[in-house]
């Protein structure tokens, strides 16, 4: 008698129905476990940076538009100042992204980036330049929101020169005469540490 399983002894292991259940069990398996791997990644990267977990995927995205204007030297329009609070906003010529300095209240300052793939594009040549259309907008909102209050003009900023170390984006920024070293972290877009060094003598960072 023939060993191969006959279709009606279902129960045997090498039957056609029990072959194709476990490849399907076997695919289940494996889209589960690539399912995971974002969630696990996100979760080590929550946990080594101290990000909260919802944000890990706007970090990277972050941390990714900053590796990919590294090497632009942007020098950052002054929009408004209110007190400590200050927003510069500067774009690379090359990607045409932009990249927001934003000096907060109490001290910190932190980088964001938009994507230019992101923002509403200029119907012609003879338009503003995108920078001109994002800058008005912002002060408008801010005007808007804060009615009544006194701003005063903020000064230019440029970035002398930069360098990575590790995690971390060294970097020497210029503004109104002085000079002032920044640890940013690449990941967290935020200046970690920041020291106020000679012009002359910051570049080229060591």
């Amino acid at each position: 008698m023939s060993d191969a399983p006959s279709l009606l002894n279902i129960s045997h292991p090498a039957h056609p129905v029990n072959r194709t259940l476990t490849l399907i069990k076997l695919l289940v398996l494996a889209v589960s476990v690539a399912a995971a791997i974002p969630t696990a990644r996100n979760l080590y990267f929550s946990w080594k940076n101290d990000v909260p977990f919802n944000q890990v995927d706007h970090r990277l995205a972050q941390a990714a538009l900053l590796e990919k204007n590294f090497g632009c030297k942007i020098d950052y329009r002054a929009l408004v100042a209110q007190g400590n609070a200050r927003v510069e906003v500067g774009s690379c010529q090359k990607t045409g992204d932009i990249s927001i300095r934003i000096n907060g209240p109490n001290g910190q300052v932190n980088y964001e980036w938009i994507a230019f793939d992101r923002l509403p594009k200029p119907m012609s040549a003879h338009t503003a330049s995108l920078l001109d259309l994002v800058v008005p907008r912002a002060l408008a909102s801010e005007d808007a929101a804060n009615a009544g209050q006194a701003f005063d003009v903020a000064q230019d900023m440029s970035v002398l020169c930069q360098a990575k170390l590790g995690d971390n984006v060294i970097r020497v920024v210029q503004s109104g005469g002085q000079c002032v070293r920044e640890t940013v972290s690449i990941f967290r877009g935020s200046v970690e540490k920041s020291e106020t060094v000679p012009c002359d003598k910051a570049c080229p960072i060591k």
